[in-house]
């Protein structure tokens, strides 16, 4: 038998054994032998053995031998669970993981297995130069190295797919306009059967017909089948959070014995599926936190005890699925910020001013602990006191879409709760136009949409602001924060809209042009040229085949707290102003008359056009567009009943509102200018000018 073909079975086998004694051998500090604990471990390590030994790796299989002795001895109470113990039987588990290393690659593990087995025989721990694997330091292990030859190649499956979706899209608007026509056959055939042939135009129509609800089950299957194969290839990049929170648990354990300290680390829903990618990023966040919550949460046993705590300090990691979106709630029972505090060493350091810092509510105290420089250690240590821990999380939150909340109370303990979507790949967003650009927000960001009065703006501290559900919030304009130019010509609505947007713990009301809804969407990365672009994290291309950039939440806030003043309720009041609310023709053979009321109605910021006789006002609706028509009745050439009549006559026009003002006031006149389809009659005798501008708002505003 040649062993060398079965080497990478056993490596992978291995693998997942050592994990399993590392888990086993933390449960059996925390909890203490019990068979049911001790079963699966000797399982393990006497599989482990025989494997080595069926391969003829002797020397693996003698350390395996050694650990096993000792976990019997563990099992039958020759020994006790000792801190020290573990520690010495967790170093084995690391040579034996070296070994591996070592056996996949065909090179020494760089140790002695002898001074390993004496030393667990002694009970001296070895301090061993062990191999890992390529970035160990940085990944987690436990399968994220059985994908990552494959993940360039998934990553660019993602993105066909996304052009799948657009070409999918394509189709569905294909099937639609055939349907479309087909529908204007159908209103043209009743007046062709007399035409020569007709029954030839009957059978086409029908294959037509066949032809469009064959293209409409292909669309059907089409789509079906893309997201089938979408969900399939992202599923190829998902794993277990589990896969990051086994080597945290040990990372933990390991910081705290440094520090003289108890911790319990609980870990629930760690069963969650997340992006490779997403696994990578939160892994330097959670190591931080961990560290964070150890060095400056967990108090020593010491002070637990004055305080009345147990002495163990418990740290929980939370995981849940919220909406399309994980929350992840790492929390302590240790000792809390202290908001005032937090403002003291703000000011100390000078990150703040002591004005800024007075004003700072206690709950906005506590994010200071995310600005670069900030740190409450008086002298660094190997875990802190370089003002850098935090910073970091929060640039590494920031590039993965995530959000970040920080609840504590003094005394009691801390939580920090963060908030990111599943992949990095596909997101769901919310797609808003601004001006004439279109742009898209992730969704996990958005609390609710608002359509405003600008009456209802207020102004606090010199800023704009709005008030929602009983929450006072900035008030920014994305126009004016991305520098887009305005669109000119553009009716000015009595109401605006406004994105309400979360962001640690802080809320901001965006304005917007208008919402165009929700999409799942696949994120494109922005190249090397654009990356260092502002206010975007990359870009996408929409179910309607056109790209847009994704908006950084996190650089939308940052700029509303550097932005002074905001003056939106003048600039939507300035323009509304000036806006154009519609365009109306004027139709009068008296120049007196049209010209007042002309001069009336683009006062109130209507666009006119005068027309001096009922044909000259059909040819001008024949080339232009108009909102509403204010005609005379007694013109030269066709009256202004004629008008009204040709114009409901017209498919173009029939629609179009008609008010009549004259000098005609009897009862007849005005019983045929409503019966010729005239909305309105104004009579000229006891003309009054709010009359006609109520008229004219009531039908077109």
């Amino acid at each position: 038998m040649d062993p060398s073909k079965y080497i990478d079975i056993f490596c992978r086998e291995a693998e997942e054994h050592l994990q399993s004694l590392r888990q086993g051998l933390m449960a059996l500090e925390k909890h203490g032998v019990d068979p049911e604990r001790m079963r699966p471990l000797l399982r393990s390590v006497h599989t482990l053995k025989g494997s080595a030994r069926l391969l003829n790796l002797v020397e693996f299989s003698r350390l395996a031998h050694a650990l096993e002795d000792q976990l019997k001895d563990l099992e039958k109470g020759a020994r006790e669970v000792t801190a020290e113990l573990i520690d010495r039987l967790l170093a084995v588990i690391e040579a034996l993981a070296s070994m591996t290393a070592a056996v996949a690659t065909g090179s020494e593990p760089g140790f002695a297995v002898d001074e390993v087995i004496a030393g667990l025989a002694s009970g001296t721990l070895v301090q061993l130069t062990t191999k890992r694997s390529p970035n160990a330091a940085e990944e987690p292990r436990a399968g994220i190295e059985s994908v990552r030859t494959s993940v360039a190649q998934i990553d660019r499956l993602v993105n066909l797919l996304g052009e799948v979706s657009i070409v999918r899209e394509s189709f569905a608007d294909h099937s639609s306009r055939l349907g479309g026509l087909l529908r204007q056959l159908d209103r043209m055939l009743p007046d062709l059967r007399q035409v020569e042939g007709y029954h030839q135009l009957r059978q086409l129509r029908e294959d037509f017909r066949l032809m469009a609800a064959g293209l409409e089950r292909d669309v059907f299957t089409i789509q079906y089948l893309a997201d089938e194969l979408q969900g399939e290839t992202l599923a190829l990049r998902m794993l277990p959070l589990a896969v990051i929170t086994d080597e945290l648990e040990g990372l933990l354990r390991g910081m705290a014995r440094e520090q003289g300290k108890q911790v319990d680390f609980v870990v629930t829903g760690d069963e969650l599926e997340l992006d490779r990618r997403m696994l990578e990023a939160l892994r330097p966040i959670l190591v931080h936190l961990l560290r964070n919550a150890v060095d400056h949460g967990i108090e020593s046993v010491d002070e637990r005890h004055n305080g009345g705590k147990p002495e163990s300090g418990r740290i929980e990691l939370r995981a849940s699925y919220e909406g399309g979106a994980v929350q992840l709630v790492l929390s302590d029972d240790g000792r809390g910020l202290d908001p005032e505090l937090l403002r003291q060493v703000a000011i100390k350091r000078r990150l703040l001013s002591a004005e800024e810092a007075r004003v700072l509510s206690d709950e906005q105290a506590l994010y200071l602990i995310l600005k670069p420089g900030f740190t409450t250690r008086e002298f660094v240590t190997d875990h802190s006191g370089r003002g850098i821990g935090m910073d970091v999380v929060k640039t590494a939150i920031d590039q993965v879409k995530g959000n970040l909340r920080i609840h504590s109370v003094r005394g009691q303990g801390s939580a920090i709760v963060l908030q990111f979507p599943l992949t990095l790949a596909v997101i769901n967003g919310l797609i808003v136009a601004c001006e004439a650009e279109t742009f898209v927000v992730p969704l996990h960001y958005l609390v609710e949409i608002l359509h405003l009065e600008t009456a209802e703006i207020l102004h606090e501290g010199g800023r704009e602001v709005v008030r929602a559900r009983g929450v006072t919030m900035p008030l920014v304009s994305l126009q004016s924060i991305l520098e887009l130019p305005r669109q000119r010509n553009q009716p000015v609505k009595s109401r605006f809209t406004a994105l309400v947007l979360s962001f640690r713990g802080q809320l901001l009301a965006c304005q917007v042009s208008r919402s165009l809804g929700v999409q799942e969407i696949i994120v494109k990365m922005l190249g090397g040229q654009l990356r260092q672009v502002r206010f975007f994290t990359g870009a996408t291309i929409l179910q309607s085949g056109l790209p847009a950039l994704i908006l950084s939440v996190a650089g939308l806030f940052g700029a509303s707290l550097s932005a002074g003043a905001t003056h939106l309720q003048r600039e939507l009041e300035a323009q509304r102003a000036h806006a154009v609310k519609g365009r109306i023709l004027v139709v009068d053979d008296s120049v007196t008359t049209r010209t007042m009321e002309k001069n009336i109605l683009e006062t109130r910021g209507y666009r006119v056009t005068v027309a001096i006789s009922g044909e000259d006002a059909l040819g001008k609706l024949a080339t232009q567009q108009f909102d509403l028509v204010v005609s005379d009745v007694e013109m030269p050439g066709i009256s202004g009943f004629e008008l009204t009549e040709k114009i409901r006559e017209n498919k173009q026009t029939r629609d179009l509102p008609v008010v009549i003002v004259t000098s005609y006031a009897s009862d007849e006149d005005k019983r045929r200018g409503l019966a010729v389809g005239a909305q309105a009659y104004i009579v000229k005798g006891s003309f009054d000018q709010g009359v006609l501008l109520q008229a004219v708002e009531t039908f077109i505003g």
